[in-house]
């Protein structure tokens, strides 16, 4: 057997999932591994350096969007903002001492596998036309979802002559008194914007309504000084206060499903969801607000203020498609153009294809393109959404399960426990094996597509090109979630080494087995709350 060695681990993507990633190797490998964080832009955040738009914050309480390992008493309200979220993730980074690991204006161009040396060549663009060329042992994408956006390829857009941008690159010097705003979109990033730019001096919004939706009231509310006092010094309260958040949305991640219990459980939340949109909207608009598809088809948006500003006479909801865009603004399919200044386009990001891992330019073993490879099988898939033969992804096909910030917690944790398996064996690399990976994919979409989030009622961004298979979410608890990753299952591995003679070879690892009544009996709980999680999810 060779050597001992420092693994070179490569990650993607300088946003959380890259620095939450770093803080798990860390934690769980110390000196055992030598990472580097490569990202596109000039300074790390990713989605929350770039969200600037009026009103950006997170959709999810913010103490279940930090990490388990370093708790934040301070949150100045229950949703935070923005600059909060980025300035405690740049605490992390300082915290741990990464400055130094990040390499910035770094875009990722292309990895190949070297079979002879058993590790990964990979490519990245410089500003200044250089290719910087790295080798590592290993390979993380940390590319975020929500990294690439989507503006609609439309006749003439071009042509406009007023100024124009994704509201995930919002123009902070541009001017919007007394302008006339399109807000194109109606997701999350598109409620946001509406109600926080209503009041601007002048200004006169129209925006087009791409589809309905269900809308959760987001009731956000400050932290008050003796809250922040209690979450620093009575031991126990913060971690008691996160688990209450997390148990109120994993009930409500529960009624995604299509056991007896789960489908009850979403018909009370429907009919919830529809009385609060009917008390909160202008009724001359609810004829195109109620939706016509089930509960978790698309997303649920979280509200704090958009149904409310459509009262307001300067906000205006147009319905009828855009068929085009002409120099003075949009062209819709009753034949009528509206006139604007500004066009934001609050159209989403390319999830489906980008979002769930870097895939463009990936090339494994046998030389061929992962996206290829995912196009052959109509959509992303990976082995228990992180792996592929010799690549891990923090949020890879299929990984959501409650809200981003749970899930790649969860999974960083397991990557870097999989990592410290070929640490530990002293293993050149491990791949998912193909039938393991195959079978558990099949299951997956099983579930999936007999429950709401594959149903056929709606498009959806999780979804492959918008109607396909679903690719982003899990449809899994996120105890479940848990549960399926809390120990590595070495049988489904193909784990590799170096001989003495420099020659690969497979090494037939299995899982350690403990005989302790403790061990026993906790994994026989554990077993046994999975399949009543699945019963509560799933027909018989």
């Amino acid at each position: 057997m060779a050597p001992k060695r420092v693994l070179r681990v490569a990650i993607v993507g300088g946003g959380i999932s890259g620095i939450a990633q770093a803080v798990r190797l860390t934690e769980l490998l110390g000196d055992k591994v030598v990472f580097t964080i490569y990202e596109r832009g000039a300074s790390p955040g990713g989605v929350w350096r770039d969200s600037t738009w009026p009103g950006a914050g997170v959709d999810v309480p913010i103490h279940l969007y930090q990490l388990y390992s370093d708790l934040n008493a301070q949150w100045s309200e229950k949703y935070a903002r923005q600059e909060e979220v980025l300035a405690y993730w740049n605490t992390i980074i300082d915290r741990y001492g990464f400055r130094d690991r990040f390499v910035f204006q770094s875009n990722f161009t292309g990895s190949t596998w070297d079979v002879a040396t058993q590790s990964h060549t990979i490519t990245f663009d410089r500003p200044d036309g250089e290719v910087l060329t790295v080798v590592a042992d290993v390979l993380i994408s940390a590319a975020g979802a929500l990294n690439t956006p989507i503006i609609p390829a439309l006749e003439g857009i071009d042509s406009f002559q007023g100024a124009q941008w994704h509201s995930s690159r919002w123009n902070q010097d541009f001017d919007l008194r007394g302008k006339k705003v399109a807000i194109v979109g109606n997701g999350s990033s598109g409620i946001q914007v509406v109600p926080n730019i209503a009041t601007v001096e002048g200004i006169e919004i129209t925006q087009f309504f791409r589809s309905p939706g269900y809308f959760k009231p987001k009731v956000n509310f400050a932290y008050s000084g003796w809250q922040q006092w209690a979450f620093r010094w009575i031991p126990g309260y913060q971690r008691y206060y996160r688990w209450s958040l997390f148990w109120e949305y994993e009930m409500a991640n529960l009624t995604k499903g299509h056991g007896i219990w789960s489908t009850k459980q979403r018909l009370v939340a429907t009919d919830k969801l529809l009385t609060y949109l009917q008390s909160k909207a202008p009724e001359k608009y609810l004829d195109i607000l109620i939706p016509n598809y089930p509960l978790h088809c698309k997303r649920v948006a979280y509200n704090l203020g958009w149904l409310e500003s459509l009262h307001r006479p300067n906000v205006e909801l147009v319905a009828s498609p855009i068929t085009a865009v002409a120099p003075t603004g949009l062209v819709t399919a009753d034949g009528e153009t509206h006139e604007f200044d500004v066009i934001v386009w609050a159209t989403g990001f390319d999830i489906s294809g980008t979002g769930v891992g870097l895939n463009h330019g990936v090339h494994g073993e046998d030389g061929k393109e992962l996206r290829a490879l995912w196009e052959e099988n109509s959509g992303a898939f990976a082995y228990k959404a992180v792996a592929v033969p010799k690549y891990f992804f923090v949020l890879g096909p299929n990984a959501i399960s409650q809200s981003w910030g749970f899930t790649l917690g969860n999974q960083t944790n397991f990557i870097a426990r999989l990592i410290k398996g070929i640490s530990d064996h002293n293993l050149t690399s491990i791949s998912p094996r193909d039938d393991v990976t195959s079978v558990y994919n099949v299951g997956l979409q099983q579930r999936l597509n007999a429950g709401v989030m594959g149903s056929n009622s709606c498009s959806a961004w999780y979804k492959y090109k918008g109607t396909g298979k679903v690719v982003a979410p899990s449809g899994h608890a996120a105890l479940e979630l848990v549960l399926k990753t809390r120990k590595i299952r070495w049988e489904d591995w193909v784990a590799k080494e170096t001989d003495a003679d420099g020659k690969e070879k497979v090494v037939d690892l299995r899982t350690p087995r403990s005989w302790s009544p403790v061990a026993w009996a906790r994994d026989a709980f554990a077993d046994w709350l999975q399949a009543k999680l699945i019963s509560l999810t799933c027909d018989p």
